[in-house]
């Protein structure tokens, strides 16, 4: 049986921020089990570089402490207990800024919507500390950004239309 697709799947999410612990473990072990193709075992190791650079959904404190392994740090963060829902805005140790978020589908449109605002809400505030105005112009989605009001300004953007955030 191959692990490719599976390998394959668990970069996709490693890319967005949403490979748990949970699941790198799960995969981590099964490939332990098998024996890999060269295919598999580079695949495997583009995952590998991907968490490296790319933080994970955890807990506040995980990623905090994950970003401090690999000398970036949490910007700004909110997981909620209520549902699967989590947004976060990361800096890596190059000065790269890196946006995640995840609202729960299984939510009421409602519950996202209001989840968003509370996100936006706490980030707007944070981006007021940091001195960080919101950009006028839209931000494409990137997975690095160069500054933190381009990464501020696209998750904000994002969190203005909860119901295309999927998760």
């Amino acid at each position: 049986m191959t692990m490719l697709p599976n390998i394959e799947e668990a970069m996709e999410d490693a890319r967005n921020g949403k490979l748990s612990p949970y699941w790198q473990n799960n995969l981590k072990r099964e490939c332990l089990h098998g024996e890999l193709s060269a295919e598999e075992r580079l695949a495997l190791s583009e995952l590998n570089c991907i968490l490296s650079e790319t933080p994970q959904w955890s807990s506040e404190e995980e990623l905090c402490i994950e970003m401090e392994n690999i000398g970036g740090r949490v910007r700004f963060c909110h997981f909620w207990d209520e549902h699967y829902s989590m947004v976060q805005l990361t800096e890596d140790r190059n000065g790269k800024y890196s946006a995640a978020y995840v609202l729960d589908v299984e939510t009421t449109p409602d519950v996202r919507k209001v989840a968003a605002l509370q996100a936006q809400k706490e980030l707007a505030d944070c981006m007021q500390v940091w001195g960080v105005s919101l950009l006028d112009a839209p931000v494409p989605e990137q997975m690095k950004y160069d500054s933190l009001a381009e990464a501020a300004s696209h998750l904000m953007q994002v969190l203005n239309d909860p119901e295309h955030i999927t998760g």
